[in-house]
């Protein structure tokens, strides 16, 4: 009977599968097996407890360290009730028990239960954990295996982590799941950022709130290689090309553009560059014509730690997905390319998932010419692309004619290149000419187009159906196809004034009866546009980098923009230095032109000059990260607060009044960013900056409005503590930062109250800014396993746009109610062609819209920003309701939803029920349920 098995090196420890041999069951006939397995290996352990150390494996020397310990949860040799290696941590005033019960399914598994939680502090959480015993390997892969099942869980979502508890600094190891009251298997690959020997780790899996987790079978194993699973994936239906409308004969379709060059995280190419031409082509009737313009460029933006403007030099059309390739084999990859002039050069480009790009460059010429890369791929999947560059060359204006690309893999042997054909003879795609697919006349409905295209030499059918999903997934129209394409001849089947009158998300689909043929689809949105002249109580952290996203946003109500750009290192390199606002007046000035307005945050205290701290402690905690200890030295407090003073009133006299917001300092105390409390900073020290910027902000003028606070979530200690102290008292508006967990957004209902309460009470009252927010999801996620972001945005994940806008709905309801006037959401990011966009929350790639952007459109106008609350419904049970007086339209709004069960509502007199996405809802009563609905009253 094999008891011990797979001993495995961890990061040079050892981890320790404790498996159950099934043939147990051989030996005890039809007995249950695993509870007379947990009889007989608890007396093995007893006797191998009494000759060797816990943390000895067998095969192993006396010295070598284990990995996992008892993952199972079976061994409670002690007999104390608690499974052996584990323990629980939280502070005193988390009263949590860990227990190993009998679960009628899993046999014995460890409970953990909380009954009373403590909310504000590092060490509010009900952990279960393990100490000293499992050790990581920089750069290594594991897989997590664990079964659980949770109730009543507050948060609920559970994270897991293994954490270095001499420095607590991020290890890479984490990850986040959300067990039902059913028991599920969940399974994790995580990447480890740091060698961490196992006496310096903490294994701990743990929750916020109240509630009741059960766990079993925990597993962790590294394997040999992992690489996340990339979407959507591109079938290769016809061996002689891998690349769908690969002519362009149906406009754009299946293709984007990437910019290669741009070093910027936030701030990628969102949107094609470029158009279909039916006056010049290599093959059929269409090519795609590009342009490159340095004299009047395309330029990206981005306004964080060292902001960006970079110019545009170099495109990329690029297909859609990633094609599967055999790492290894021989691929070729051609395209036929004209230019308008020569000098500049055009680049063949492989984008390799997770691995090395490989590109070609070859000189311009104005007659087409077939251009071929051939290329060995190292990974299994890439995705292509050909376009203009720019760089270094003696022309700044450079049109391209792109047509007829080609991606084959090479058979051994073959002694001559394959002709360029179609991937299919017949395609056919969707499109529409809306602006980011954004529809702003419901009265006239959803316009679009079926583009096909028939590259055979005979007739062809073309058989299939288009029909349109809503918010909810539900079929609200169809309409079936049968046309006949001739050959060469591109083909369009319009559609005019679908669905007028109705409001939403919707997405516009494609399928046709080949089964070779994969469904295509279009996310569009039908709103009414926000006021152009009307406040909003709704921003962004960070602007997009690109004026058509500002735009959109700002079609949604999304119209404030949180700058970090007037960074004090970036204005004022040296003491006698005079001030240069060049960098973030870049930046701040695009989005006044658009009408957007500007908080301007002055995100760290102090410039490299300013401060005195010691750089060995800098570069010991940056651990070698040169971005981290560059913000490290400037989170510290300045020595010399005049100075400090100087930099404000420099930077408000500056971009007044075109920006009269000001933000001081961004989460201080609790973060590294600022006044980071782990190097000695106080409350009192954040307060004596707070001090001194308001002070100076209103020698500008006193309408300024000076932001302030520790920008954490309502219930953190050091945010209690600002209250407590008054500190609203040197600041207009005091700011909170939420990105909640995955649970019931009732849950942070007390917390905003008591907060709220809490300001009132200690005065002067000042109302909330709420200047971070993030609340994610992606139905169309670009990568497996998915995650937004860093571990704080991936705990604010939702499992779909519909739960992550309702949420969004309730939160801004439930924060509103408790002196919140205006909410950022995190962050104007843009995410690159084929990679991950949900940290935007609202856009993507395109950009097209998601859910939460239609959602988002009727909340800003039903709320606007002078809306007040006025009460909260509870009845009947089970009902939630924030109702709200606007002056704006003079009409009372009432926020609804049910917690459990849906319910019957009859709809007062004179009162119009709207669904989440603003379409009436007809009859004289309405259901209520867990995705909210709105009570509207208009102006009598």
């Amino acid at each position: 009977m094999q008891i011990f098995r797979d001993c495995r090196l961890v990061g040079g420890g050892v981890l320790v599968r404790w498996e159950k041999d099934w043939g147990i069951n051989t030996m005890l006939g039809k007995l249950t097996s695993k509870r007379y397995f947990r009889f007989f290996l608890a007396v093995i352990l007893l006797v191998t407890f009494a000759w060797a150390r816990p943390k000895q494996c067998f095969g192993q020397a006396a010295t070598a360290e284990v990995g996992l310990f008892n993952g199972s949860f079976d061994v409670d040799a002690d007999g104390d009730g608690i499974p052996d290696g584990w323990s629980t941590a939280g502070r005193a005033g988390v009263v949590q028990r860990l227990r190993q019960v009998e679960d009628p399914e899993r046999g014995k598994v460890a409970r953990l239960e909380c009954t009373q939680f403590e909310p504000g502090f590092p060490d509010s959480h009900a952990m279960i954990a393990q100490v000293g015993r499992v050790a990581l390997q920089q750069g290594q892969w594991y897989r997590v295996r664990l079964w659980a099942r949770a109730e009543k869980l507050e948060a609920g979502g559970v994270q897991i982590a293994v954490a270095n508890r001499r420095t607590w600094q991020e290890t890479g190891f984490q990850e986040f799941f959300s067990p039902s009251r059913q028991w599920e298997s969940f399974e994790f690959y995580i990447q480890s950022r740091v060698n961490l020997p196992a006496e310096d780790s903490r294994l701990q899996i743990w929750f916020t709130g109240t509630g009741v987790l059960y766990l079993d079978a925990l597993e962790i194993e590294p394997v040999a290689s992992f690489r996340p699973e990339r979407l959507p994936q591109i079938p290769w239906i016809n061996p002689a090309n891998a690349l769908p409308n690969s002519s362009f004969e149906c406009g754009g379709a299946a293709w984007g553009t990437y910019a290669p060059r741009l070093s910027g995280w936030g701030s990628h190419l969102f949107f094609p560059v470029g158009e279909p031409d039916r006056t010049k082509a290599y093959h059929g009737r269409t090519s795609w014509r590009i342009t490159v313009n340095l004299e009047e460029p395309l330029i990206s933006y981005f306004d964080y730690f060292d902001p960006r403007a970079e110019v545009v030099d170099c495109l990329v059309v690029a297909n859609e997905g990633w094609i599967p390739v055999e790492p290894g084999q021989q691929y070729l990859l051609r395209a036929a390319v004209a230019g308008d002039r020569p000098g500049g050069a055009v680049i063949l480009f492989v984008r390799q998932a997770d691995g090395r790009s490989i590109e070609k460059g070859f000189p311009v010429e104005t007659a087409w010419k077939e251009l071929q890369l051939l290329f060995r791929p190292d990974r299994p999947l890439v995705y292509v692309g050909v376009g203009p560059d720019l760089r270094g060359k003696p022309v700044s204006h450079l049109t391209l004619w792109i047509d007829a690309l080609q991606l084959v893999k090479l058979e051994h042997g073959a002694n001559t290149l394959p002709p360029y054909e179609p991937r299919a003879a017949v395609e056919a795609f969707l499109s529409c000419s809306a602006k980011g697919n954004i529809f702003t006349d419901p009265d006239s409905g959803l316009s679009f187009t079926l583009q096909a295209f028939n590259s055979g030499k005979e007739s062809a059918r073309l058989r299939g159906r288009v029909w349109i999903t809503d918010f909810w997934d539900r079929t609200v129209w169809e309409e079936a196809i049968d046309r006949m394409l001739p050959p060469g001849d591109p083909q369009e089947v319009v559609f005019q004034r679908v669905l007028p009158g109705r409001r939403g998300f919707f997405r516009i689909w494609f399928a046709r009866e080949d089964p070779r043929a994969e469904p295509v689809s279009l996310r569009v949105a039908v709103i009414d546009p926000f006021p152009e002249d009307q406040e909003s109580a709704y921003g962004m952290n960070h602007a997009f980098g690109w004026s058509e996203v500002i735009r959109l946003a700002h079609l949604a109500g999304i119209t404030w923009w949180r700058d970090w750009s007037s960074q004090w290192r970036l204005v004022q390199k040296s003491p006698d230095a005079a001030f240069d606002f060049s960098i973030p007046q870049t930046q701040i000035d695009r989005v006044v032109k658009l009408g957007g307005q500007v908080v301007m945050l002055l995100p760290f205290p102090a410039a490299p000059w300013a401060v005195e701290v010691d750089p060995k402690k800098i570069a010991a905690e940056a651990g070698g990260n040169r971005y981290l200890a560059d913000r490290l030295l400037v989170a510290q407090k300045p020595r010399d607060m005049v100075a400090f003073g100087r930099y404000v009133e420099s930077a408000v006299a500056h971009f007044y009044p075109g920006v009269k917001t000001i933000e001081i300092l961004n989460e201080p105390l609790f973060t590294s960013y600022a006044l980071p409390a782990s190097w000695g900073h106080t409350l009192a020290d954040y307060l004596d900056l707070l001090r001194t910027a308001y002070q100076q902000a209103k020698k500008v003028s006193s309408d300024i409005c000076v932001v302030g606070g520790i920008a954490a979530p309502p219930e953190h200690r050091f945010v209690r503590e600002f209250a407590a102290a008054g500190g609203a008292r040197w600041c207009d508006v005091v700011n909170l930062h939420l990105y909640p967990h995955r649970g019931d957004p009732l849950t942070y209902e007390k917390a905003f109250r008591d907060h709220w309460d809490l300001l009132r009470s200690k005065g002067p009252q000042r109302p909330i800014w709420v200047t971070e927010f993030g609340l994610y999801a992606d139905d169309d996620p670009a990568v497996r396993p998915f995650r937004v972001g860093d571990a704080t945005m991936t705990r604010s994940l939702r499992p779909s746009e519909l739960r992550a806008s309702a949420d969004l709905v309730k939160f801004s309801a439930i924060m509103r109610a408790y002196g919140v006037e205006k909410i950022f959401y995190h962050a104007g990011t843009c995410g690159a062609w084929n990679e991950d966009s949900a940290g935007n929350i609202f856009f993507e790639y395109g950009p097209a819209p998601r859910k939460m952007y239609a959602a988002q459109a009727v909340l800003s106008r039903i709320l606007p920003a002078d809306a007040r609350f006025v009460r909260r419904w509870e009845e009947p049970p089970g009902l939630v309701g924030f109702q709200f007086a606007t002056a704006v339209g003079q009409k009372q709004v009432v926020v609804l939803w049910a917690v459990e069960e849906p319910l019957e509502l009859p709809v007062p007199e004179n009162w119009v029920a709207l669904d989440i996405m603003g379409n009436p809802l007809e009859g004289g009563s309405v259901e209520v349920g867990e995705v909210p609905i709105y009570l509207v009253q208009p102006a009598k």
